[in-house]
């Protein structure tokens, strides 16, 4: 479970959770490390490299497993980045 208002430090009577559930079937919420899938991830790496105008975060952008806090860490640190008008 996720209560993002905690994790990003905001102040705000409503709040927003975010219930994950494991599960065997359907679309992995995380890279599965497997040889096929990290050539896949290398293709697509190469491709986003070429790409001036979109920026990629969080686990599957960059193929780690990380914890809700650490991707909203991440996001929060590109924001500020760009912000500044840096890439």
């Amino acid at each position: 479970m996720t209560e993002f208002k905690h994790l990003t430090g905001q102040r705000h009577d409503a709040t927003s959770l975010v219930y994950e559930y494991p599960r065997a079937e359907g679309d992995p919420y995380y890279p599965v490390p497997r040889a096929e899938n990290t050539a896949l991830f290398r293709r697509y790496e190469a491709d986003a490299e070429q790409l001036t105008d979109v920026t990629f975060l969080g686990r599957l952008a960059s193929y780690k497993y990380y914890n809700m806090d650490q991707v909203v860490a991440q996001a929060l640190t590109a924001f500020k980045r760009l912000a500044l008008g840096q890439r």
